[in-house]
């Protein structure tokens, strides 16, 4: 069954088209999720709380094609996950310098590691570093717009970001992988 079509079944509340959309989409959302979170029960209830937010959402969702379709319930799924975040852990930014803005190099990460590797260094971040590199640097938010659901500035967002790619590559060099 094409996304489009699922879609319409699930805005009737077709139990075997949420189902579907639930199946094809579960395992990325989750993973999604575990990169902000860096706990699979939070991750998993993150995921299901997203799902239950795309099902009402999707009686008024006015599909115009798949990708719009995913970037819409990976903008939810990735609020959810802000929101337990906040509700579950104490999510203080690391104190900040009143830096102006700063700029950000690149980390050099070599092509032989792994995406688990990879994986494993980015939720080795401190929380305020994981979920600004995350939200910039994957899921590709502005810095105004990072500013804005994380209620913080953006010369913030930008600080925590050039900290976050510092530290991953303080790491990577340790490990000699740069």
């Amino acid at each position: 069954m094409h996304l489009n079509v699922t879609i319409q079944h699930c805005k009737v509340g077709d139990r075997k088209a949420q189902k579907a959309l639930f199946d094809l989409f579960s395992k990325s959302f989750l993973r999604l999720g575990f990169r902000y979170l860096n706990d699979r029960q939070y991750a998993e209830d993150a995921c299901l709380e997203a799902f239950t937010l795309i099902f009402e959402g999707l009686k008024t969702f006015d599909y115009q094609s798949d990708a719009q379709t995913e970037a819409w319930m990976k903008r939810i799924v990735v609020n959810q996950s802000l929101k337990i975040l906040r509700r579950n852990r104490s999510f203080l930014f690391q104190a900040l310098e009143a830096d102006n803005e700063v700029e950000a190099t690149d980390i050099g990460i070599e092509d032989d590691m792994s995406g688990r590797e990879i994986l494993d260094l980015i939720i080795s971040l401190p929380d305020g570093y994981r979920t600004v590199f995350n939200m910039y640097v994957v899921e590709g938010y502005s810095h105004t717009e990072i500013a804005d659901i994380l209620n913080i500035t953006e010369s913030t967002s930008r600080s925590q970001l050039f900290k976050a790619k510092m530290l991953l590559k303080k790491t990577l060099i340790t490990k000699k992988v740069v």
